[in-house]
């Protein structure tokens, strides 16, 4: 995520009039708009296989698996994301054609410019989606997912897989992902670094 356009506040009726005529995609968190950096062609293939590995899981449900071409609003604050990837099991949202309000799972994979803000004030921000259960951290450099999910006391508990033979269990859910399936036929030359699983 770049630097805020101006440093001056809007309000979000201020921002979607802006917002219009610009040809980049932003968002708006605190009052102020934040331009959307490009992805790398590793950031975009992970978060096409996380988009497939979430639409299998919840095939036949009524969950829905959206990209990074729509967002969510949090409504208490009229803050507008862009999450990598997202999943609402909403009815009220199956409504909403632009703006989604009620995820239940979010991805994001994280690059170096916007880790600490993904999750700094964004993670803090996500957890004030009341009906969100899980976020998922995906790193680009090796298969390791982090996942955060809602304690029925509304703590958040931390769990992790690493390595290619690894899954990882969404206890929300009751299903498992394989980090294989998220990390698949990446770009030549991706994760070189990647360590082995234990």
């Amino acid at each position: 995520m770049a630097l805020p356009a101006e440093k001056h506040k809007m309000t979000l009726n201020d921002f979607l009039a802006w917002e219009a005529e610009q040809p980049e995609r932003w968002e708006f968190f605190n009052g102020e708009a934040f331009m959307m950096a490009g992805g790398s062609d590793v950031h975009n293939a992970i978060s096409l296989n996380t988009t497939f590995a979430l639409r299998t899981a919840f095939a036949g449900s009524r969950c829905k698996v959206f990209m990074s071409d729509v967002r969510l609003r949090l409504t208490e604050s009229d803050d507008l994301f862009y999450p990598d990837v997202f999943v609402t099991c909403s009815e009220a949202d199956s409504a909403r054609r632009q703006v989604k309000e009620d995820p239940a799972l979010i991805a994001e994979v994280l690059s170096p410019s916007t880790e600490a803000y993904d999750r700094g004030d964004k993670f803090a921000a996500y957890r004030r989606f009341p009906g969100l259960k899980t976020v998922l951290f995906l790193s680009q450099d090796r298969p390791h997912v982090e996942c955060y999910t809602r304690g029925e006391d509304g703590h958040w508990i931390l769990s992790e897989a690493s390595g290619n033979s690894a899954s990882l269990t969404l206890p929300a859910f009751g299903f498992e992902l394989a980090l294989a399936e998220l990390y698949r036929d990446l770009p030549d030359g991706a994760q070189q670094t990647q360590t082995p699983a234990a």
